[in-house]
């Protein structure tokens, strides 16, 4: 399950208690314990959202500190499914100047210990994957466009068995909040076999983007899923959404091995 967790300096978080069981961590930062304002209060973690650069900054210390992290690596998001593997080298890649992120891509992979991957969010879903049996981890974000180029399916060949692979998926847009063209959900039901997850009802479709990805996974052979099935619009007070607001801060999902 993903577990609502109070972490020091009052940073709330869902933990997944699967990932944690097996060694792993993987925390879907909320909006409470920063230092932002605005709509960006308080614990925007994205440097280019429009904050202050200072206050996301210092944000970004205070989760990777409240999760036991030196810092973490990010990836400049651009919703594609390029990936990414972060070794010590590029340990925390991104995390305080975002010139020095991964690349142009939407998911990152390691394999190292104690070293902090993240993607941010503010209603695209963010994904976690891990292998108890070789330790390799992955985050991904995925907004529709990248779910359709196949950053899922993508990420999910950089493990070798997927009966194997524990996965988590986030907070993110929710159908009631999600109406869409028929060919965005044509372009991301091309890449699952049964389909898109559509919610009835309305003058457009109500695409479950969440839903659909938990399908792909299944699909692909992935036992063992958790979904948060929360929508990030329905509740401000908890999740940044760019979808409600427009003029938003970033929520992470953050993941690591412990040693």
């Amino acid at each position: 399950m993903l577990e609502p967790v109070t972490l020091p300096g009052g940073i709330a978080a869902l933990v997944s208690t699967d990932f944690r069981s097996a060694g792993f961590l993987a925390a879907f930062t909320e909006r409470p314990g920063g230092v932002s304002d605005g709509p960006f209060a308080t614990l925007n973690l994205g440097l280019r959202a429009g904050d202050d650069p200072a206050r996301a900054a210092e944000n970004r210390k205070r989760a990777a500190t409240a999760l036991g992290l030196a810092s973490f690596a990010v990836v400049r998001q651009v919703h594609g499914a390029t990936r990414f593997r972060v070794d010590r080298e590029r340990a925390g890649a991104g995390f305080a100047d975002p010139g020095d992120a991964m690349g142009a891509g939407d998911a990152l992979f390691t394999d190292e210990p104690n070293l902090g991957i993240a993607i941010l969010t503010a209603d695209c879903v963010p994904v976690a994957l891990a292998d108890p049996e070789t330790g390799r981890l992955a985050a991904i974000h995925a907004g529709w466009r990248g779910v359709a180029a196949g950053v899922i399916a993508d990420t999910l060949r950089e493990f070798d068995d997927p009966r194997r692979i524990l996965a988590a998926v986030g907070p993110a847009i929710g159908p009631d909040h999600y109406e869409v063209g028929e060919e965005v959900v044509n372009a991301v039901g091309a890449v699952t076999t049964g389909g898109p997850v559509v919610q009835p009802g309305g003058p457009k479709p109500r695409l479950d983007l969440p839903g659909t990805i938990a399908r792909t996974l299944s699909e692909a052979g992935v036992r063992r899923i958790e979904s948060a099935s929360l929508c990030t619009a329905c509740h401000p007070d908890r999740f940044f959404s760019h979808r409600r607001d427009g003029v938003t801060g970033r929520q992470a999902l953050i993941a690591a091995r412990s040693g």
